[in-house]
């Protein structure tokens, strides 16, 4: 029978529990993590977490202990056998109010699955019974039962786990015995929940734990700057309880690295949620190098992620600047553990209401992108391994920062994009100050390159740069001597440094050689396949015009074609003139032409951009007649002029966006001169890089390489006698750059 407007239901299999506990759970350490905030979000003041032997695949537990206000019969029923609950969209805060709870999609129950093939959850609420729940989670893969279709067991007993002298009591107590300032002196037991994870999935050793301590030390930041006003964290402690054998030192509470406590620069402040920041820099001293008052958002057209507070601390990690740490109660024995610790607590936390989103400050999470920038310029910017960084959010302020469904990172909407966008604003400044305070000669010298094989980096030419097999035959012949030990070590230190700085001279040539050649390469390819798409585009035009008589429509959507696929053809070809001037081939023969006609020329190699940013660009002063390479000219003018342009895009939206370009004959002495001089109405170069600008790989842009003005300004000193400076006051309110040339300009 025909049926219309039927109603039908969705109805799940058992074995979508197995599925979401697998998928929305990555990994073993984000498991035990989620059980964690479960105990926070209820309150909890002490989570404990027991490993119980034998810690091998299909054996052992884990155990999960809290003093959190635990469940009632009615709340296991009603709340926590619900899959997908809306209670905590309903109740954002904790039962006490005083914590943002940190769990909302009501998933985080399936960490107990992803860690073990059965769970036994024991909880009791005060002055109620107590609850055990005992799931085995086989039951909801076998068959193809439905998901209401398995049981799950469920008792209400008389307390006997959470109850004065009860397991609880004593479980705690044991804990705190061990420590004579232990976080709480006191722990109430009369409520809380177990959760008891048996016949493990994988095994745990020692890496496992090491890995687990390093992500639970930073899930709560270390004590913010008292400058940042961070709301106090609410009590709120760890303890990891391994069995008696090799595990036995993991034992005790998480807390952060002394390490931290101790960076070689810190960046410290707020920033509104209009981008107006409020930062300070320092380089070891109480008092800031720096303090930044500024609009980190410009022009953004995202929307605002919100307001923020960032405090970031880095180090340098070459021997002599890491020596200082060794002095500290880090466990260190030398500076490759020290830098082992840095590495291990390197990376960016982001903490919501005061706890971390996950997987927010893993080392290897490079979520800012700070490797790729590094690739890009060594000398200024920052790698991942050498930054810890800790902003802080709320959900009340930042709500358009949300977590993914399956509880790591956050969804990629424009306000993330946003956040990163003004943290790196704010990165940047930061490493315009380490770049000044390093150049000076009393100054740290950067990173060391050399490393032995067991880091994984030697390689090439320095690999035999090694004194790794040395080192292993004296531990091996003379394990006592301390003194050949020292000196080994210290003569690793000096060939580190020395090689580092032979690596450095090498890497800033070689780019500027390899640049060149990578040019002609992908001139030389990219002009051949444009010429082929040519006469492709010849070719369809002829199709285009015979397909016509016989199918119009086709005709019009083959024409349209063409036309999208020309001016695409277009753009490259703009693109490669754009290029041109940085390409390693034999120059061309210097000729005279119009100093007007070649700028204009230049200019319209930018015509998308200037365009795309509503700026105005004016050509005046005399059209010079000069003997010159073309080349040369557009040069000198694309980099300035997209300097311009990439600074006035930071200008608030509506502002007047201006460049003038002028041309002038000059008088030096009794030499005749010819100036070119490119000024903008932009926010100008800040006083405390004016010194810094034409420097090789320097850049104040976030993302910049800083190969622009120093190009530029090795054309005209090379090839004219000339040079490039920074002109105060210039023709406009911003920046101004005047090329002076002194040959060829007859």
């Amino acid at each position: 029978m025909d049926s219309e407007n039927a109603k039908a239901y969705l109805r799940p299999r058992a074995r979508l529990m197995s599925t979401l506990g697998e998928e929305l759970i990555s990994n073993e350490r984000v498991a035990l993590t989620e059980l964690v905030k479960n105990a926070y979000d209820a309150d909890a003041s002490l989570v404990l977490i027991r490993f119980n032997p034998p810690l091998e695949e299909g054996e052992g537990s884990i155990e999960v202990w809290d003093n959190g206000h635990g469940m009632s019969p009615a709340t296991v029923r009603g709340t926590w056998m619900e899959i997908a609950t809306p209670h905590r969209h309903r109740n954002p805060r904790s039962e006490s109010g005083g914590r943002r709870v940190l769990g909302a999609k009501g998933i985080g129950r399936f960490a107990s699955a992803r860690l073990g093939h059965t769970a036994t959850i024991t909880t009791r609420r005060v002055d109620e019974q107590e609850v055990t729940l005992r799931i085995d989670w086989g039951d909801f893969t076998d068959g193809d039962a439905y998901l209401d279709e398995v049981p799950v067991s469920l008792s209400t007993t008389t307390p006997s786990v959470f109850v004065d002298g009860g397991t609880a009591a004593q479980t705690f107590s044991e804990v705190l015995r061990e420590f004579q300032s232990a976080p709480a002196t006191a722990v109430d037991t009369a409520h809380g929940t177990v959760v008891r994870l048996e016949r493990l999935r994988t095994a745990w050793g020692t890496n496992e734990i090491e890995a687990l301590k390093r992500s639970l030390s930073r899930l709560l930041p270390p004590p913010p700057p008292a400058e940042l006003s961070v709301p106090d964290q609410p009590e709120f402690s760890i303890y990891i309880d391994t069995p008696e054998g090799p595990l036995r030192h993991h034992s005790g509470f998480v807390s952060a690295s002394e390490t931290l406590a101790h960076p070689r620069y810190r960046l410290v402040g707020a920033v509104d949620a209009d981008g107006d920041a409020s930062l300070a820099i320092y380089a070891g001293d109480e008092e800031p190098v720096e303090v930044v008052q500024d609009n980190l958002r410009k022009d953004s057209k995202r929307p605002s992620c919100g307001p923020l507070k960032l405090d970031f601390r880095v180090w340098d990690l070459e021997s002599s600047a890491i020596k200082p740490l060794l002095a500290l109660d880090t466990s260190a024995r030398n500076t490759n553990d020290v830098r082992e610790l840095i590495r291990n607590n390197s990376g960016v936390a982001l903490y919501r209401d005061g706890f971390r989103v996950q997987p927010f400050g893993e080392p290897g999470f490079d979520w800012l992108g700070f490797d790729q920038r590094r690739i890009n310029n060594p000398t200024l910017r920052l790698s991942n391994r050498q930054v810890a960084g800790f902003v802080y959010i709320s959900a009340d302020d930042n709500p358009g920062l949300m977590d993914r469904s399956h509880r790591e990172g956050l969804i990629d909407s424009p306000e993330y994009e946003e956040l990163k966008a003004v943290i790196l604003q704010a990165i940047a400044r930061l490493e315009t100050q380490r770049y000044r305070l390093r150049r000076e000669p009393t100054a740290p010298t950067d990173a060391p390159l050399l490393a032995g094989p067991s880091e994984g980096r030697g390689h090439g030419l320095f690999q035999n740069f090694n004194l790794d097999p040395l080192r292993q035959v004296a531990a091996e012949r003379h394990p006592d001597d301390i003194i050949l030990s020292r000196a080994i070590e210290e003569a690793t230190e000096t060939i580190n440094e020395g090689v580092r700085k032979v690596q450095e001279v090498i890497a800033q040539f070689s780019r500027l050689a390899t640049l060149g050649t990578l040019v002609d390469v992908v001139l030389h390819d990219g002009r051949t396949a444009l010429s082929r798409i040519g006469v492709g585009l010849r070719r369809l035009g002829k199709i285009t015009t015979k397909v016509e008589t016989h199918d119009v429509e086709l005709s019009a959507a083959l024409g349209k074609l063409r036309t999208d696929f020309t001016a695409q053809e277009r753009a490259l070809d703009r693109l490669f003139a754009r290029i041109e001037p940085l390409s390693g081939r034999k120059r061309g023969r210097p000729r005279r032409l119009s100093l007007h006609q070649s700028i204009s020329e230049a200019v319209d190699v930018l015509e998308s951009e200037i365009t795309k940013h509503g700026v105005d660009v004016k050509i005046g002063g005399e059209d010079v007649i000069v003997t010159a390479e073309p080349g040369d000219i557009r040069t000198l003018v694309v980099n300035l002029v997209s300097n311009a342009v990439y600074w006035l895009s930071t200008m608030p939206k509506g502002t007047p966006r201006e460049i003038l370009i002028e041309t002038e004959r000059n008088h030096e002495g009794e030499l005749d001169v010819v100036d070119i001089t490119v000024s903008d109405n932009g926010p100008g170069v800040r006083e405390e890089i004016k010194d810094l600008i034409f420097e090789t790989y320097f850049s104040d842009k976030p993302d910049g390489v800083g190969l622009g003005l120093s190009i530029a300004g090795s054309v005209v000193k090379d090839f004219y006698d000339g040079d490039l400076g920074l002109v105060s006051p210039g023709t406009l309110s911003g920046a101004s750059f005047r090329a002076r040339l002194r040959r060829r300009v007859g």
